[in-house]
């Protein structure tokens, strides 16, 4: 199957506390690629779809056909939404980060508005 996971071997030592990793064979625009890496067979499967969608959906808007540019246009647009993803995090993780202040502050605080004893 092309681009799925597939499990071809696992390094590592379970009794030595290091991490096990397993190596993948991945099929992305005809290229193989061997990942070696902590995720499973499914993680990886998932990975490489998003992969291809994101690949097919840049080829259909797109008039190029060179395969290089259709990666590296696909590499932008999921640069871009991560950079996006992970500023819209950070702005909700200092909101959240306020309001427990704001709770803890209240909790400190008798209904009275005095600390309490």
């Amino acid at each position: 199957m092309s681009g799925a996971g597939q499990d071809s071997g696992q390094a590592g030592d379970a009794g030595t506390g290091q991490s096990l990793k397993r190596t993948h064979q991945v099929t992305i625009l005809g290229q193989q690629y061997s990942l070696r890496t902590e995720a499973s067979s499914e993680q990886v499967r998932e990975v490489v779809d998003f992969i291809h969608r994101s690949l097919a959906e840049v080829s259909g808007r797109q008039k190029a056909v060179d395969s290089l540019d259709v990666a590296v246009l696909t590499l932008l647009n999921v640069a871009g939404s991560y950079l996006h993803l992970k500023q819209s995090t950070t702005v909700g993780e200092r909101r959240l980060e306020a309001l427990l202040e704001k709770i803890n502050r209240h909790n400190a605080e008798g209904e009275d508005g005095f600390p309490r004893s």
